[in-house]
């Protein structure tokens, strides 16, 4: 069934005016029936039927197009039924061009991959089809000249709801511009438009669909600048192994979606489903999305594209300003980074004794090291004019004889994505507490806590998405919710002495009144705090931090039916080894409105790594003068 995925472009491409041949003639008339009865009699309108979630899709609700635009289909009926589509659209490539509107294009030009495919499977005859000419179509593919494909994934940025699981786009690699020029190549990318920069709204929204999405081409180096240098985003390029006539294909697809939208949802048609749609149209032996039901999460999509035998021939890393700053800060002596902080404090210029005496090396790399910190902090200030580096440092840095550190390999301070565990996880525990035992199941389809292991992730990050915990207790016989994060995110962001990021969190959950002898209680709870973290250095395996939150909760098991207030902690996490870890923390709660009360509460959680998707957990945690332990098995998939 080669031709299955193709038609999925096809049918799904359609933003043109309906169109029909009844103007054309008895002749024209009859070749469009002759075409419109072989399509049926191959089938073509059910071919896209193979792909598992579109067969359910169909079974339960019928079929329906996942295209959103108004315009977006020839057929009144298109976009539940294909038949009609495809007739329609056999019926438009038989307009005759005058009959096309100013500035519109012929729909030949306007659905070009369709075109190429049904010519492909119907055998057009050419004296009987009048063929148009697509000036604009073909400069579009001559600037683009593609020889190749890339896979590009953006490291996680949590200061935008939009972007903390990361974003994958498309790198277009052309013939044009030759090997190692690529940020003169164009990118592919599919984006939500919004509506609003509120980041509560922005997530709401992105749930229920509420905005447009679209692709979009662009220079390459224009998403470089924004998310290796503004954002301060490692990139991560696959390389893509496609026939010339597949990225044509794929192309002439692009071409056609430029005039649509899709409804943008946040965990299933988001940029990372869209891309692997364009991988799939490709090559349509690739079945990238059959994988996906609930949610598509860019880490996952690049996994899938690596488990493609062949399809992905090399990944480059790309790191960040700040990244290759650090690079250098790491290459330094404890004297060097001294002198590099008096530089950043303007104690110390290129003309400084201390600066004069170092040696040529120390030198290049410390003039280095400070441009990349101007430029980093130029791109923060969102400034519109060029990077401004004094002239001084600039002849300075002229002057060194020494090559400085353009040869030496970068240290990869993010790692490959496709190297973490699986953002699904299910966890079976054991435990008890005060009064009996339980079983404990779980599961949460994204995405990472920070005692798992961080390969592929943020190391100083957890995004904890719609996590739901069941407890059976055995004594009582009863089976009770224990816990539902509902959303919980961590960003730890250790000191460091040349910027000044706070660490905060924010959690919205139904939890358990653990300090409370209420039968196992639950409350609707909401926290919100700030703290400060330290790692004495990038790969340290200490990380301490301290937070002071604001807390509210509710409950009709509480006094008045609610409780505000706050609490302090302090805690820490160690690496003993490289699967085992270790988070020791304590909090003092108090609650001044509402129910009034005031309590500690401690844990201490051991982590053990027997792979990379599977861990086994031993927790101890006292709430008040509640205390229970819990043995528990994760796995990620």
């Amino acid at each position: 069934m080669p031709y299955a995925c193709a038609l999925a472009a096809l049918l799904l491409s359609l933003y043109f005016s309906p169109a029909t041949a009844h103007s054309q003639g008895p002749r024209t008339a009859n070749y469009l029936g002759e075409l419109q009865l072989q399509a049926r009699q191959k089938k073509l309108a059910d071919a896209r039927i193979w792909h598992l979630l579109l067969k359910y899709k169909k079974e339960l609700f019928g079929f329906t197009s996942e295209a959103d635009g108004r315009d977006f289909f020839n057929s009144p009926q298109g976009k539940t039924d294909p038949e009609s589509e495809l007739e329609a659209t056999l019926a438009s490539f038989f307009m005759p061009l005058s009959a096309v509107a100013e500035g519109k294009e012929h729909p030949q030009c306007n659905f070009a991959a369709r075109f190429k495919w049904l010519n492909h499977e119907l055998a057009f005859d050419r004296n009987r089809l009048e063929i148009q000419e697509c000036d604009r179509l073909n400069r579009w593919m001559q600037t683009l000249a593609p020889v190749g494909a890339t896979l590009v994934f953006a490291s996680y940025f949590m200061n935008n709801p939009a972007s903390m699981f990361g974003h994958t786009l498309l790198r277009i690699d052309s013939r044009r511009t030759g090997k190692g020029n690529n940020l003169i190549n164009y990118g592919a990318n599919y984006a939500a438009v919004p509506d609003t920069e509120n980041g509560f709204l922005y997530a709401v929204k992105g749930l229920i669909g509420s905005f447009p999405g679209r692709f979009a081409i662009f220079p390459y180096y224009t998403k470089v600048q924004e998310y290796n240098n503004w954002e301060s985003r490692d990139l991560w390029e696959y390389e893509l192994e496609f026939t010339e006539d597949q990225l044509n294909t794929m192309l002439l697809h692009l071409w056609e979606l430029g005039g649509t939208y899709f409804d943008y949802y946040y965990f299933q048609e988001n940029c990372s489903y869209h891309v692997l749609s364009l991988l799939e149209i490709a090559n349509p032996d690739l079945r990238l999305k059959d994988s996906f039901f609930f949610s598509v999460i860019p880490t996952d999509t690049v996994k899938i594209a690596m488990a493609q035998e062949g399809l992905v021939k090399q990944t480059v890393y790309r790191p960040s300003v700040l990244s290759q700053m650090n690079d250098k800060r790491l290459r330094m002596d404890n004297d060097e980074k001294q002198i590099l902080k008096s530089m950043v404090k303007g104690e110390v210029t290129a003309d400084s004794p201390a600066f004069e005496n170092l040696l040529p090396q120390s030198q290049a790399l410390l003039l280095n090291a400070y441009m990349d910190y101007l430029q980093y902090w130029s791109m923060q200030e969102k400034s519109s004019n060029e990077v401004k580096i004094p002239r001084a440092v600039l002849l300075a840095r002229s002057r060194l004889p020494v090559a400085g550190d353009e040869d030496t390999k970068i240290t990869g301070f993010s790692s490959r994505p496709d190297h973490g565990h699986g953002t699904d996880r299910f966890q079976f525990g054991i435990g008890h507490n005060e009064r009996e035992p339980f079983l404990e199941f779980a599961y949460r389809p994204a995405y990472h806590d920070l005692m798992a292991k961080d390969v592929g992730y943020d190391k100083n990050s957890e995004i904890i998405f719609m996590d739901f915990k069941l407890r059976y207790y055995l004594e009582s016989e009863r089976v009770r919710l224990d816990q539902a994060k509902l959303l919980s995110i961590t960003s730890l962001n250790p000191y460091d002495s040349l910027f000044a990021k706070p660490s905060w969190r924010a959690e919205l959950a139904i939890d358990t009144l653990r300090d409370r002898n209420c039968n196992y209680c639950n409350s609707f709870k909401g926290t919100y705090g700030r703290g400060i973290s330290y790692r004495p250095d990038f790969f340290s395996p200490l990380l301490l931090y301290t937070f002071a939150d604001l807390k509210a909760e509710f409950s009709d098991h509480l006094k008045q039916n609610f409780r505000l207030g706050g609490d302090a902690e302090v805690g820490m996490y160690f690496d003993a080894t490289e699967n085992l870890r270790i988070k020791l923390a304590g909090s003092y709660q108090v609650f001044l409105l509402g129910e009034s009360k005031r309590f500690f509460t401690s844990h201490l959680i051991t982590r053990y790594a027997l792979s990379q998707d599977l861990d086994l957990r031993l927790e101890l945690n006292r709430y008040d003068q509640n205390n229970e332990g819990i043995l528990s098995f994760n796995y990620f998939f």
